[in-house]
Parts: structure tokens; C-alpha cells; sequence
């Protein structure tokens, strides 16, 4: 007996280490594989990405200069050379709204008619500088086959990437002769690159970067610039996998590459998968050598020990669960063999349908779903209702009970149709309905089965709570696109606001048209932040506070240095219907502070907001300018936008006060709206 245990536990053990070794070395190389390239996929797909966001932000630029460039304005420029061009549209405003680093316009000789490049806290000075003695040595960006041909792409210099396009300056019928050439662009530097990490989430750092060199451009001149001048390739390291986006300068020689980073997570993930998974199966391998032993030990061995005198009682009583005792080599050894092995044969099946019966029967009884065992015509041989009853075990009685006598009827009709389908495809069948349950009407769904050649097996779930979480997370996606929408379309009502004021030279008509621009971009804000937020009711008010008065020092040409804003606002919201207001009232009295209450274009504004008790909030927005005229009374003022103040506060239900001391201080105290939440 020792030597058979012993000879089965090393075939366990020597058949669970072959099955180990093999499973663990498989699967090291078709998992790790596996991992590796889905993480370069991912890789590649990152430097897609990014190459994509730098063709649109080439794309862009290039309809920026096209719109320049075909500008009957530009046009006449060129020619006279009027300084009412350069006040009226070559701000530095200008070149940070559309996000410009320089512009050159040339004649038609090729003769620099002006230029200008916005001063940049990296020192691109050299950078513009070499640009335009490059430009000066050769006449290629400068020369344009006809009316309809631009040039963009890539340059370096002083190792730094430039963008840039170079188009025809022609009529605003795109028609001829070129008077020029109009260059513009902007330069790939740290800011650059934030805005790039910001935009695609992605780790990118500049690399591989070689400046302009005359000889390389003689050699390679392409035909045309497209997106075939850009390439992508991985690097894979021990922690870290870079992806490159490859860039040829505008000449078609090797320029730069965006290098992003990635940490290899997935790599380490498959490793990780392979040890737990290894672990797992030495685990099994132990739990399951340790069973079977102890199965043999008692189902085999241990009971033919017992069996020295039971030939006879069996024989009598026939009782399958006893086992006789056999030794030697002869005719009635081998009898008792084959009688054991048989006796074993009936009493295992005996064991597997009673270890059956039990686990069905704890399974069902583990399951909270109602279920219930019906007849083609709709008679309810059985249920169970929770944890009550089993519906395993056969019942005592007969029921005597139909669904008729459980559900409604149109119910029951639609229950019979998905029965008769079950029994004809022998599929599962699902369908779902409503009915009231104590007053509340609660969502069900009903998989059906067949569980005999007339008889199916319906499991009744209560979805009511899936069905409402998922009807809320569509409402709350719904709300989120209309304020992403509401944002856009305020948007570019702000920027056909800022291209309608081109059009006039009147100091007053262009500040009415700033100020109802700044309104329009105070209310876009708001709906921004609610977008971007993940209370969809509710707005943070510091961080819209902070991103207004920095739009409003932008759009008035403000210094930051010179003219501080001190925001001190500190976990407070609002909802959209108290926010808005309060959004147009700082707005006004910003815009009139940053306009009016510093001579020299220096000072402090203050805006403080605090709940002054348990409803009553108190907005203080002061400054230490020259101070608000005495002899005008702001409740009564021809100002529009102080006119606009006191409807707001009204619109909020608060009072405005204004304090005359060491500059100018508006005092508003007011209540949340109440806003209630109506999902349709």
C-alpha cells in the first residue's frame, strides 16, 4: 500500500511540475509578447496622435495667413506702407489671440516692407534674427509660382523649431498680380510644448534637432510640403518607451523629432500577470496533490483494510456501500476485484448525484432572483421567492396555480410567446416589463430556459436601480453636451463680436463692442466650467472668478506685474442661475476698474467673497484706484454697465453698496437662487 501511494503521489507531483514548467514557459512568451506590442501600439498611437495635433496646428496656421494674405488691406499696405495698417491690426493683441510669434511682409522685389516679433521670455530673439538673414540669403520662401501656391512646413534655427507659411499677398478675389509675400509663424519653444502636453495629455520633449545648414537645403528642394514629410518610430527601454514624431524642415532635410514618453506599465503588468498567475497554479497544483491523496487515502486504500470479512454479509444484503477484502493470485481474488471495482462503480455515482443535488440546491438557494419552473400552458410547478423556498425540491402538494395568478395579462401573454420560442429554439429567451410592487412600479427582467421536454425555467431580476442609474448618467451626459454647446455658441458670438469691431475706427463703438464681447466670454466661462466639472449643477467660483479677470487683463492689454488681482474665495459654489450674474457683475466693475481707476495703468483690485451667515453671502470687489466720482450717482447713472450692475443684483435678489474710501469698494450681499434640478 505505501509503494502504490507513494508511486501515485510522484506521477501527481512529476505530471504538476511538467505542466508548470511548460505553462509558465509558454506563456512567459506569449504573454510578454503579447504585452510588448500592445504597449508599442500604444506608443505608435501617442505619436499619431501628437502628429495629427501638429498637421491641424499647420493647418491652421496656414488659414490664418491665407486670410492675410487675400486681404485687400494687406494689398494696399504693401504698397504704401500705411502706419494706420500697423496701429490698427498689428497689435500685440492681435498676435496673442491668433497666437503668433512674428510676421514679415515683403514686396514683390523681395524688400522687408515691416516686421514684427513678439518679445518671448526664452530669448527667441536669435532664433527671428537668424530667420530673417535666412531669408535674406534665399529668395525660396519669397518667390511663388502663382496666385494660389503657399508654402509651409519647418525651419530651425538657434536650435529651435519654427512653424511658419509663406503666401501670396494677392486681391481678395485671389486674384493678381502678387504684390508680395506676407510670412508668419511661431516658434516651438517650452510654451509651445506645454500647450502640446496640455492639449494631447501626452509627455513631449523636443530632440534630435538640427539647425538649417545651406548646403544640406541646396541638395533636397521638394516639389510640394505635405504629411508625407513626417514620420514616426519607438524606442523601448528597460522602464520607459519613447515614441518619435519625426519633422523634415520646410526644404525637405531631417529638422527635428517630438519625443514622448511613456513608463512601460503594460510590459510591467505582464510580467506581474505571469508570477500571480504562476502562483495561482502551484497553489492549485498543492491544494489538488493534497486531495487527491487524501481521496485515495479514503475512497481506496483505508477500505481495503476494512473488507477482510464481508463477503458474505454483502452477499446477504446486498449493500453496494460494503467492500470485500481479496489477497492472492487466484480465481476468487480476481472475482473480489471485479465485485469491488463494480461495488466502487455504484457508489460513486451514488456520491456524484447526491454531491450534485446539494450544490444545485446551494446555488439556488444563494441566488436572490425569483425563479420559477412552468409548464407550456402556464402552469407554476414550482418557485422560489427569495431564499424561502427551494425550487429544486420537488413541493408536497400540487400547486394548482398559474401566472395568471401571479402577473397581469398582458404580461402573462408576452410570458406564454417567449415560453413557446424557448421550446421551439431550446434558447434562452429574455424579455422585459413594468408592474407596480407596493405601490412603486419596478422594472423586471425574465430569462427563460428549458428545463424539460414541456417545461421551462423563468428567472425573474429586479432592474429597477440599473435602469434608473442608467437613465441619470444619460440625463447627466445630455446636461454636460447642451452646457459644452451653450459654451461654443457664446464663444463665437465673442469672436464675431471681435471681428465685427475691425471694421470701425471709433474708440467708443470699438470698447462697446469689447465690452459686450468680455459679457458674452464672462457667461461662456461659466458654462465651461460646468462642462469640465463633475457637478454638473454647480460651479466653483474661485477657479471662474481667476479665469475671468485673467481674460479681462488679456483683452485689455493689462501688465500682471503692474495691475494685481487678489482673488480670495475659498470653497464656495453656486449654481448657474447665481453664477452667470455674478459673473457679469465682476465683469463690469473689472472692466470699469482696469479702464478708469489707475492713472498709471498700476494698483490692486480685491474680490472676496464669504458667507456672511447661515444664507447670506457678501461680494466685495475694491480697488486703491483714484476712486469713484463723487458727483455720480451709480444707481442712477446713463453707464450701461453700471445700469447692468444694479439689474443684476436685482436679479439675484441683492443689495449693492458702494464705499467711497482710499480708492473704490462695491459691497453686494445676496442669496442663492434655489435651483431645482428638473430631469425630463
Amino acid at each position: 500500500m505505501a509503494t502504490l501511494l507513494r508511486k501515485t503521489l510522484g506521477i501527481i507531483g512529476a505530471t504538476l511540475i511538467g505542466m508548470i514548467f511548460i505553462l509558465y514557459l509558454s506563456s512567459h512568451f506569449i504573454i510578454i509578447d503579447s504585452f510588448d506590442k500592445l504597449e508599442e501600439q500604444d506608443a505608435m498611437k501617442n505619436a499619431i496622435s501628437l502628429k495629427n495635433t501638429l498637421l491641424f496646428e499647420t493647418h491652421d496656421l496656414e488659414n490664418k495667413a491665407a486670410d492675410w494674405s487675400v486681404w485687400d488691406e494687406t494689398y494696399q499696405f504693401i504698397q504704401n506702407n500705411s502706419s494706420m495698417y500697423i496701429e490698427n491690426y498689428l497689435m500685440d493683441e492681435t498676435f496673442l489671440n491668433q497666437r503668433l510669434d512674428f510676421m514679415f511682409f515683403y514686396d514683390n522685389s523681395g524688400s522687408l516692407v515691416y516686421k514684427k516679433a513678439l518679445p518671448s521670455g526664452e530669448n527667441n530673439d536669435q532664433t527671428i534674427q537668424e530667420l530673417e538673414e535666412h531669408l535674406e540669403q534665399r529668395l525660396y520662401l519669397l518667390e511663388h509660382e502663382n496666385e494660389t501656391i503657399w508654402k509651409t512646413g519647418y525651419l530651425v534655427f538657434a536650435g529651435r523649431p519654427i512653424m511658419i507659411t509663406s503666401q501670396p499677398i494677392v486681391k481678395n478675389c485671389k486674384s493678381g498680380p502678387i504684390m508680395g509675400t506676407v510670412l508668419m509663424g511661431r516658434v516651438l519653444d517650452h510654451d509651445e510644448i506645454t500647450r502640446l502636453n496640455e492639449i494631447t495629455n501626452l509627455e513631449i520633449d523636443i530632440g534630435h534637432i538640427r539647425n538649417y545648414t545651406e548646403n544640406a537645403n541646396d541638395i533636397n528642394i521638394p516639389e510640394s510640403h505635405n504629411d508625407e514629410n513626417i514620420n514616426i518610430s519607438t524606442l523601448t527601454e528597460d522602464a520607459n518607451i519613447y515614441s518619435y514624431t519625426h519633422f523634415n524642415d520646410i526644404y525637405g532635410n531631417t529638422a527635428f523629432s517630438l519625443e514622448i514618453s511613456m513608463p512601460r506599465e503594460i510590459h510591467t503588468q505582464g510580467i506581474n500577470t505571469i508570477n500571480y498567475s504562476l502562483m495561482v497554479l502551484i497553489l492549485t497544483g498543492i491544494v489538488f496533490a493534497v486531495s487527491v491523496t487524501t481521496l485515495l487515502e479514503r475512497s481506496h486504500i483505508s477500505r481495503l483494510k476494512k473488507l477482510q470479512n464481508e463477503v458474505r454479509e454483502i452477499g446477504h444484503h446486498g449493500d453496494f456501500t460494503r467492500r470485500v477484502f481479496h489477497e492472492g493470485d487466484d480465481e476468487v481474488a480476481y472475482l473480489g476485484q471485479s465485485i469491488n471495482r463494480m461495488l466502487e462503480s455504484l457508489e460513486r455515482t451514488q456520491d456524484l448525484i447526491v454531491k450534485r443535488d446539494v450544490t444545485i440546491n446551494a446555488i439556488l438557494q444563494a441566488m436572490p432572483d425569483m425563479m420559477f419552473l412552468i409548464k407550456k400552458d402556464g402552469t407554476i410547478c414550482n418557485y422560489k421567492l427569495s431564499t424561502d423556498k427551494c425550487i429544486y425540491e420537488s413541493p408536497e402538494t400540487e400547486l394548482n396555480i398559474t401566472i395568471d395568478d401571479v402577473f397581469p395579462g398582458h404580461i402573462v401573454e408576452m410570458q406564454l410567446k417567449v415560453i413557446e420560442q424557448a421550446l421551439l429554439t431550446k434558447k434562452i429567451q429574455t424579455m422585459q416589463y413594468a408592474m407596480p410592487v407596493k405601490g412603486e412600479m419596478r422594472d423586471f427582467e425574465v430569462r427563460v430556459v428549458v428545463s424539460g421536454d414541456d417545461e421551462v425555467m423563468a428567472i425573474v431580476k429586479d432592474i429597477t436601480e440599473i435602469k434608473q442609474a442608467e437613465e441619470m448618467r444619460k440625463k447627466d451626459l445630455l446636461l454636460k453636451e447642451i452646457h459644452h454647446r451653450v459654451k461654443n455658441n457664446l464663444q463665437v458670438i465673442s469672436s464675431l463680436l471681435r471681428l465685427q469691431s475691425r471694421k470701425f475706427t471709433d474708440k467708443k463703438t470699438i470698447e462697446a463692442f469689447r465690452k459686450s464681447q468680455n459679457r458674452a466670454k464672462s457667461m461662456a466661462i461659466a458654462h465651461e466650467k460646468l462642462y469640465q466639472s463633475r457637478d454638473i449643477e454647480n460651479i466653483e467660483l474661485e477657479t471662474y472668478i481667476d479665469t475671468l479677470t485673467k481674460y479681462l487683463l488679456n483683452s485689455y492689454g493689462c501688465n500682471p506685474n503692474d495691475i494685481k488681482i487678489d482673488i480670495k474665495i475659498k470653497n464656495i459654489t453656486q449654481g448657474i442661475d447665481t453664477a452667470i450674474p455674478l459673473g457679469l457683475i465682476v465683469n463690469e466693475i473689472v472692466s470699469n476698474a482696469l479702464k478708469h481707476a489707475f492713472k498709471d495703468h498700476k494698483g490692486e483690485i480685491q474680490i472676496e467673497m464669504f458667507l456672511k451667515n447661515n444664507d447670506l453671502y457678501m461680494l466685495i470687489i475694491r480697488d486703491n484706484g483714484i476712486g469713484f466720482p463723487e458727483e455720480i450717482d451709480f444707481m442712477k447713472t446713463d453707464s450701461l454697465g453700471m445700469q447692468l450692475v444694479v439689474s443684476l443684483v436685482e436679479q439675484i435678489e441683492g443689495n449693492i453698496e458702494l464705499i467711497r474710501n482710499n480708492g473704490t469698494e462695491f459691497r453686494i450681499t445676496f442669496k442663492e437662487l434655489s435651483y431645482k434640478r428638473r430631469d425630463y
